[in-house]
């Protein structure tokens, strides 16, 4: 929040207390079968350190080189927070990088999933024939096939309307959040097409898992703010160089690109190996929106030892004006209900908390941001992963918590299921969880203590390096595990895996 305006806002909120937004209510409620967990005896399964070490790790492992001929997209938005209104113009460069040639370029166009928040104004390009639409998807006819390794241009023009919608598309009385706001280019595979996919809601009326596969793409960002752009804070996936509502980001072998913008945002930031850890939280939550940095500060050096250093310059970390928890690629967005319950301590009587979530999400930039994977079909390469990286946090700094992490983090759960479900599997929301995030916690877990600290947290580095960039599958993964352990595996993966 600009400094100049800080004196009024306080007055004003004075002022106002008196319609204070009220407590959050708990983000997630009980089932019966988590009740019944809770009463029946639990077992905590046995850590074999503490404290997970890198000491171990011997071999020497070297980053990849980005991906050549990357997707690029420049994308100018003229936007007014006030009027939840946006005017873009984008242009896509886009090299054929398989081994087939094309006759038609698929985009995904997500914010159709919103009635009437999408509208289009013009779409062409120097192969552009016509093109057809169906549901989320824009299939554009080139005029000739596109050869391997031959880049093409398409130029789009529409416009945006927020729907007022607590979530990252959307807007409430204190943010509009931008994420999946622009047409894209899926990742193309040469057995199965365009790896592009609805997304699914269960009867609900909960999204179950993310449906959108991103490739790693470069953006060239532009945003001007009209109307009272003094007033207004954008948080955002990349620094931004500008003034006065005039901005332009930079984000190289990104997924995606993404802002949260507020007139009521408070910032804090710290340093970490020269990371800049940037919170932006509304004025209840600033207490907490310091505390946040310094859990995040820890988190990040915990994965820069175990898995690689961040490799970037910012990660901004955002409160959201609604009860679900996201990342995106240099961005985080953490439930005001989480915030609105800091405590300072790293148990409490929620489900959920700070020390929790921010490792989990964080965590996210690794297992997702750099090593890639299709979290539609395979989602557990990177929730299960992201999810037991909250336990690696807890033993690394909070080990007399990790008992109480397993109690209601996982067995309050009664976590049941196979771990290589994907966004499709019956029941919608609930068995997913308990699936993909929580049973990969337990499958983890067990091969864990089947081949011991040093092979896993080996096996878990070589994976990371030798998948930075790509979309792995889990044939990557037991590959990499392969290479640091003799232990044969099979047993558990026919106990948790549908088809092991």
């Amino acid at each position: 929040m600009k400094k100049q305006h800080l004196f009024l806002f306080l007055i004003l909120f004075t002022l106002l207390a008196g319609c204070a937004k009220p407590a959050a209510e708990v983000v997630v409620e009980e089932t019966r079968a988590q009740t019944d967990a809770l009463q029946a005896p639990v077992e905590i399964l046995a850590t074999n350190t503490p404290e997970p070490t890198v000491t171990e790790i011997s071999q020497t492992y070297q980053l990849p080189e980005p991906p050549a001929n990357r997707t690029r997209y420049e994308l100018d938005l003229i936007f007014n927070y006030y009027s939840h209104f946006g005017s873009v113009t984008e242009k896509i460069t886009y090299t054929n990088k398989s081994s087939q040639s094309l006759a038609e370029i698929m985009l995904v166009v997500p914010p159709r999933n919103y009635q009437d928040s999408y509208s289009q104004y013009s779409l062409g390009g120097d192969l552009v024939d016509w093109h057809r639409e169906d549901s989320i998807f824009t299939f554009v006819r080139l005029t000739r096939p596109l050869e391997p390794q031959e880049t093409t241009v398409i130029n789009i023009s529409f416009r945006i309307y927020l729907p007022q919608y607590p979530g990252i598309y959307g807007y409430t009385n204190q943010q509009a959040n931008l994420s999946d706001w622009y047409p894209f280019i899926p990742p193309y595979d040469e057995t199965d097409g365009w790896l592009a996919y609805e997304r699914v809601v269960d009867g609900y009326n909960t999204i179950v898992g993310e449906s959108i596969v991103n490739e790693f793409s470069d953006f060239e960002v532009s945003l001007t703010l009209v109307s009272h752009a003094d007033l207004i804070e954008v948080a955002a996936s990349a620094p931004a160089q500008g003034a006065d509502g005039h901005y332009t980001y930079k984000l190289d072998h990104a997924r995606a690109f993404t802002f949260s913008i507020s007139d009521s945002y408070f910032e804090h930031e710290i340093e970490q190996d020269g990371v800049t850890i940037r919170s932006y939280v509304f004025m209840s939550e600033v207490e907490a929106g310091i505390a946040v940095t310094d859990i995040a500060a820890k988190a990040m050096k915990l994965y820069g030892e175990l898995l690689y250093p961040y490799p970037r310059d910012l990660i901004s970390i955002v409160v959201g004006d609604f009860q679900q928890n996201m990342e995106m690629d240099g961005l985080i967005m953490i439930s005001y209900g989480i915030f609105d319950f800091y405590d300072g301590k790293q148990e409490t009587d929620l489900d959920y908390n700070l020390f929790m979530l921010v490792p989990h999400e964080l965590s996210h930039q690794w297992f997702y941001g750099f090593i890639g994977s299709n979290h539609a079909v395979e989602p557990w390469l990177d929730e299960a992963l992201a999810t037991y990286a909250e336990l690696l946090y807890y033993e690394r700094y909070h080990p007399e918590s990790v008992d109480w992490w397993w109690r209601m983090r996982v067995y309050k759960m009664a976590p049941a299921g196979y771990v290589d479900s994907d966004i499709t599997i019956q029941g919608g929301y609930e068995p997913y969880i308990g699936a993909v995030y929580l049973q990969g916690v337990l499958f983890l877990h067990e091969i864990r203590q089947t081949i011991g600290d040093g092979a896993f947290f080996e096996s878990l580095k070589d994976y990371a390096y030798a998948n930075t960039y790509n979309l792995a599958t889990r044939g990557d993964f037991f590959e990499a595990f392969t290479r640091h352990t003799d232990q044969d595996l099979t047993s558990i993966t026919a106990k948790y895996f549908m088809n092991p």
